[in-house]
């Protein structure tokens, strides 16, 4: 399917394709500007309903610790009354029912919106003022067996707010609810706990001093502390958890971002320093936002003008450029079949003009990059060719060093004899008859040859050791991938120090990669020099700097495992300036034998 839309598009005159191109330019440019002025009214709009309900947030708030300060007021007053406390002290002043429950009637009645004042004693009768009904109230010990009663009892000095509930009734048979304040009532001389004060309101009434002028989309929840439902103006989540509620997902109360935005809601938040309590005022946002429905039809009207008036005149202005630019559309072609003697003639001067002497100038010089990379190839060629031609002398050689090795035993010279043996053996090693894939175990037999030789030369300055997994020796490596790795730690690490010299080497299996390390105590790389051979294997580029050859062997070595192992193929190196250098190289681990 793609090939057949792409070989009619290809096929399409360019008047067409201009078209097919400009218009989606159109359309999205229209579309854009409608969007950008649809966003920014809904924002503005939005804004102001966010405005409006955060003063409708703060106006309850503000209205409701009002409420909270009278209750406050009371049971200050309340509490420092001493006659109230006569009623609960053994010797009790019978003097002190007649004071107190007058005072308690004023207070009372005196206040609009509270309706009840219940105090509880283990030591006196419960103390009860009711202005709407005569219903007998909740015994002090079963009001005991609620969370309330916990909740007052571990803040004394503060109190706690709330709600009756089907489950939890103040006063039995009531169906109406009580939003309550209720504090341990102690003994201002002793601070002994004498009863427990709650002051109560009609959560009907409650809700109407707040949402009472409010719009009929919005929705005002009052929440406690602890995050209860204390009351909300639709009275649908009274005495409920927060978490009921749809508006943030469910996430737990103490763990609300009340500044994140909702995509569905639009939610204004205020907290009380007087009660701790919290006002969401909730709408949804896609009934405020019906109101820019003219915008967005007035945008889609745009956009069709745009497209009605553009296509013309499009039309006529690619008109003037598909000619000279079918010209060189189909020296393109040419070019692209291979004829790199393509050349467009065009006598305008303008910007088109600009376009097809660039063309041709672009041409030229593609054909002098492909001769030069040409003549590049077979420079390389011819270079690989000698080198090839030069791996043949080493046969000769290794066959005459036996000879030597043999005639040195014959003459009673054994270590001498031993040397060139090593040396043969390594010649002959490295050559493995040409093959360039050889087992671990090879490879291990020329780097132990190559050690041996090098002991020889440095003495008792170096020591060296050789760690590998048994069963990795059957493996099958680039030759000649360890040799040179060992070769620069013994080159550039050991012969320049001063000190007892060593190198370790370690193969080893992890899972399905293997894992080769190659260790020496030597002078260590410098900082920048390490960094630049880091990042020359990483890029696959050489360091450029004066350790070329250092750097040189790392590269090839590098080249060579990727090409045989993948691009998974990894080698780091670490230093540390005098005190040696690690390299580390890893590979995936193959049972069957590469491919030359």
């Amino acid at each position: 399917m793609f090939r057949f839309l792409r070989s009619v598009y290809l096929e399409l005159p360019i008047r067409i394709k201009l078209q097919i191109w400009f218009m989606p330019l159109l359309i999205f440019t229209a579309g854009c500007i409608g969007f950008i002025s649809y966003s920014t009214a809904s924002n503005q709009v939005l804004e102001k309903i966010r405005q409006s309900q955060q003063n409708i947030s703060s106006q309850t708030i503000a209205h409701l610790d009002y409420l909270a300060r009278d209750i406050y007021d009371i049971n200050n007053y309340l509490w420092l009354s001493s006659e109230l406390h006569d009623l609960f002290s053994p010797n009790e002043n019978f003097s002190s029912s007649g004071v107190v429950y007058p005072m308690i009637n004023r207070l009372m009645i005196t206040r609009q919106y509270f309706q009840t004042l219940l105090i509880y004693s283990d030591t006196h009768q419960t103390i009860k003022f009711n202005s709407i009904n005569t219903n007998d109230i909740m015994e002090y010990e079963e009001f005991k067996k609620s969370e309330y009663y916990t909740k007052t009892l571990a803040n004394v000095g503060e109190g706690t707010w709330g709600v009756e509930t089907k489950a939890f009734k103040l006063f039995v048979g009531d169906e109406s609810r009580e939003v309550f304040y209720s504090k341990m009532l102690t003994n201002p001389g002793t601070m002994a706990i004498e009863g427990l004060m709650i002051i109560g309101m009609n959560e009907e009434n409650f809700r109407k001093s707040y949402s009472s002028s409010q719009n009929e989309n919005i929705e005002i929840i009052i929440l406690n502390q602890d995050g209860t439902v204390l009351s909300d103006s639709n009275d649908a989540w009274s005495g409920r958890s927060f978490n009921d509620l749809p508006y943030y997902d469910h996430i737990p109360f103490g763990q609300v971002n009340w500044s994140s935005n909702n995509q569905d809601w639009i939610v204004a938040h205020s907290e009380s320093k007087e009660t701790g309590w919290h006002t969401l005022v909730i709408q949804p946002r896609s009934e405020e936002l019906q109101q820019l429905n003219k915008i967005r039809w007035l945008t889609f009207g745009l956009v069709l003008v745009i497209l009605l008036i553009n296509i013309p005149v499009g039309w006529y202005i690619s008109k003037l450029f598909s000619q000279p630019l079918m010209r060189i559309l189909k020296s393109m072609r040419e070019l692209q079949m291979g004829d790199f003697n393509q050349k467009v003639e065009i006598d305008l001067k303008d910007e088109i003009g600009q376009l097809g002497n660039g063309y041709n100038i672009m041409v030229m010089r593609i054909r002098e990059l492909i001769q030069n990379v040409y003549e590049s190839e077979l420079s390389k060629k011819e270079s690989e060719l000698r080198l090839l031609q030069s791996q043949i002398n080493p046969h000769f050689l290794y066959n005459t060093l036996n000879n030597i090795s043999w005639l040195l035993h014959r003459d009673g010279s054994p270590e001498t004899a031993e040397m060139i043996q090593k040396m043969s053996d390594f010649f002959r090693f490295s050559l493995n008859q040409g093959a360039d894939i050889i087992t671990l175990d090879k490879e291990l037999k020329i780097i132990e040859d190559y050690l041996f030789l090098s002991k020889i030369r440095f003495g008792n300055k170096l020591t060296y050791s050789i760690e590998t997994d048994e069963h990795l020796k059957a493996m099958y490596i680039p030759k000649l991938i360890l040799q040179p790795l060992v070769e620069n730690a013994i080159v550039h690490g050991i012969e320049p120090m001063e000190g007892q010299g060593f190198v370790n080497i370690a193969i080893h299996q992890m899972e399905d990669e293997v894992i080769i390390v190659i260790t020496d105590n030597g002078m260590g790389i410098q900082g920048e020099l390490l960094e630049q051979l880091n990042s020359g294997i990483k890029t696959k580029k050489t360091s450029g700097k004066s350790d070329g050859i250092h750097s040189f062997a790392l590269i090839n070595v590098r080249d060579r495992i990727t090409n045989h192992f993948g691009a998974q193929s990894i080698i780091e190196i670490s230093s540390k300036l005098t005190f040696g250098t690690t390299i580390t190289v890893r590979f995936p681990k193959k049972e069957e034998p590469l491919n030359a």
